[in-house]
């Protein structure tokens, strides 16, 4: 009863201010939700999808693990859902987002300019001009496809090696422009096939490239295209070439430790350490040094390189193995170039 005579006066009190034309203080905008430091929207896949959003993902949980913050992920179902998705995180409290892929470029800017005081990054996309509160993470694929190139270069007995690309945007541009560069820097007279598929997720048509490109003599298959390469590179192998990965350690992800057909047949994997640049945005973040612009991963800050040989270590000679140390080398202190530029 109390309670229903005091609102009670406190509506009349109002009522009396509006008719003296007092007026009333602007409502506050709810609080953000709390609980989140860092959020992660993937590109269209799962964070266990043995690519590169499941090595983003990686990066967001050793940030949860270390660092001891709260995090948030959305998996992106459709690329029409990339502004709601980031919209999600941002409402939910997320100080950083983070958005994996290059075809959020366009979402991270709108999102950008709508929070301004959120912080993001953006994995493969730099901005011209940079965005005030946004860091573009992007690394020199060029540098780990001129690795690939070398190694398919020094393993194939054919003379013709291959490529499956994902969709044709910088990144995949630059893996397989700097697969051709390397493998024609160990063999000038090698021939290199390569062909774009316009899906990161197809699997089966991978799968039916590497088979052609097979079909055509290539004897080393490299798959830089997500989910369409590591069906290019898994089907490659189970028919018997050898084959190089992308992104992470595919022996790992697409080959299951070992486990899967064809596992001996993977020789190593062009990284991209994409979980060691989502974490080290996010420790600055919490460290407050966090920097706009652009911050690039190569072979000079361990962003880029080769992964294991694995159960093909044995067929691989020591002189390859050599030689793959010395173009690291060289690339990492500038005394070897790629040569690689895009129009």
């Amino acid at each position: 009863m109390r309670k229903s005579l005091f609102a009670a006066l406190l509506l009349v009190g109002a009522m009396i201010m509006a008719a003296c034309g007092a007026t009333a203080p602007a409502a506050e905008a709810p609080a953000a939700e709390a609980g989140c430091k860092a959020g992660l929207v993937t590109d269209v896949g799962k964070i266990n999808d043995g690519t590169f959003n499941q090595y983003a993902f990686d990066g967001l949980k050793k940030a949860e693990a270390d660092l001891g913050i709260a995090i948030k992920y959305i998996e992106t179902q459709a690329q029409t859902d990339y502004d709601k998705n980031i919209q999600s995180l941002v409402d939910q409290g997320c100080e950083v987002v983070v958005a994996v892929g290059f075809m959020m470029g366009d979402a991270v800017k709108a999102a950008s300019e709508k929070f301004p005081n959120t912080k993001f990054a953006i994995v493969d996309f730099a901005y011209d001009p940079a965005l005030p509160n946004v860091r573009g993470l992007v690394f020199a694929e060029d540098q780990a496809g001129y690795m690939a190139g070398a190694l398919a270069a020094s393993m194939s007995q054919s003379g013709t090696i291959a490529a499956v690309g994902g969709i044709e945007i910088p990144p995949v541009q630059k893996f397989l422009k700097g697969y051709e560069a390397g493998a024609k820097s160990v063999k000038s007279d090698i021939n290199v096939k390569a062909v774009y598929i316009d899906s990161f997720t197809d699997r089966a048509r991978g799968a039916e490239a590497a088979k052609s490109f097979m079909a055509e003599g290539a004897d080393v298959i490299f798959g830089a295209g997500g989910q369409t390469g590591s069906g290019g590179i898994q089907a490659a192998a189970e028919a018997g070439a050898f084959v190089i990965g992308v992104d992470q350690d595919e022996y790992v992800t697409t080959f299951q430790n070992g486990a899967a057909p064809g596992s001996d047949k993977i020789i190593s994997s062009a990284m991209k350490r994409v979980d060691q640049a989502v974490f080290l945005t996010i420790k600055d973040v919490v460290d407050g040094k966090f920097t706009n612009g652009v911050a690039v991963y190569d072979a000079s800050n361990g962003g880029i390189g080769l992964a294991s040989y694995n159960k093909a270590d044995g067929a691989i000679p020591a002189e390859v193995k050599a030689k793959m140390d010395e173009i690291l080398k060289g690339l990492a202190d500038g005394s070897i170039t790629t040569g690689v530029t895009l129009n």
